[in-house]
């Protein structure tokens, strides 16, 4: 499994790539599309299934966050709208983080079931979210992957040749951490050794003077880098599903439910400070 899982990475890391050789809109549209897979895995990790795989007993306070199925096509929607307003514009992609976040209470509202009177009914898990706790569950789903998307969209549309510092440094962070982490019990090993490798990347490639990183810029970016690598999978963690199998099926279940969260998880903070600092360069 863990030569699958490493596989899998080098895999998306050449698919990036060759996004960035043919250019930032090819690449932003890339990342739109893995963001609205990944919202819909997002938004299912919490849906009735998984909540009852992960608390066979019912436990309550897991039945009160179960995100129906209905929700999941909006969650991928809301992500793919904050993902390309990225490819167009950054301005336009904040503007449309709040309207998504205002949309995803409008979604729970007109989702929540009803009977032909007019009165708010269960509807197959417990009973339906109030509107407050359904609009965050689905906030939560598309909210980190839309932005990690309309972000690294941004720094590509900046420099292509950051973009490329990007998604090395945070390919060689999840591979040090995977691979440092694998089959042991949850800790600081992983972090660590993921940092570790992502400076490498970050100091090794912009030593090389890849546009528009200058000399006295490398320790800065290298820092936000190590700041913020390890905070995207932490946040992420709510929108994975719990694994309940070993072996071949545990691959599998990692494909189908959180294959496209992981893949911008490490971006997803990173991208947002990089975007920052590259606007700050700008001025």
């Amino acid at each position: 499994m863990s030569d699958a899982s490493i596989s899998a990475g080098l895999l998306w890391f050449a698919a990036l790539i060759a996004a960035l050789r043919a250019g930032a809109v090819t690449f932003g549209l890339t990342m739109t599309a893995v963001a609205m897979l990944a919202a819909w895995q997002a938004a299912g990790a919490r849906g009735p299934a998984a909540v009852t795989r992960q608390s066979p007993s019912g436990d309550a306070a897991l039945a009160a966050q179960v995100l129906p199925p209905s929700h999941r096509l909006p969650a991928a929607a809301l992500a793919g709208a904050v993902g390309f307003a990225g490819v167009l514009d950054t301005r336009l992609a904040g503007a449309v983080v709040g309207a998504a976040a205002l949309a995803s209470f409008m979604v729970v509202a007109a989702l929540r079931p009803r009977r032909a009177g007019g009165v708010t009914q269960p509807a197959g898990h417990g009973p339906p979210l109030p509107v407050l706790a359904g609009a965050g569950l689905l906030i939560r789903s598309w909210m980190q992957v839309g932005v990690a998307a309309a972000c690294s969209a941004a720094v590509a549309r900046y420099s292509l040749g950051a973009a490329l510092v990007l998604v090395s440094a945070a390919a060689a962070y999840d591979a040090a951490a995977h691979l440092s982490a694998s089959g042991r019990p949850p800790g600081l090993r992983g972090p660590l050794a993921g940092v570790t490798a992502a400076a490498t990347a970050v100091f090794a490639l912009t030593g090389l003077s890849v546009p528009p990183f200058a000399p006295s810029n490398v320790i800065g970016f290298g820092l936000l880098a190590v700041l913020t690598l390890p905070l995207g999978p932490a946040l992420a963690r709510p929108n994975t599903a719990p694994e309940i199998a070993d072996g071949p099926r545990r691959a599998w279940q990692r494909l189908t439910r959180e294959w496209a969260v992981r893949r911008l998880d490490s971006l997803s903070v990173t991208a947002l400070a990089w975007m920052w600092a590259l606007g700050l360069l700008a001025i």
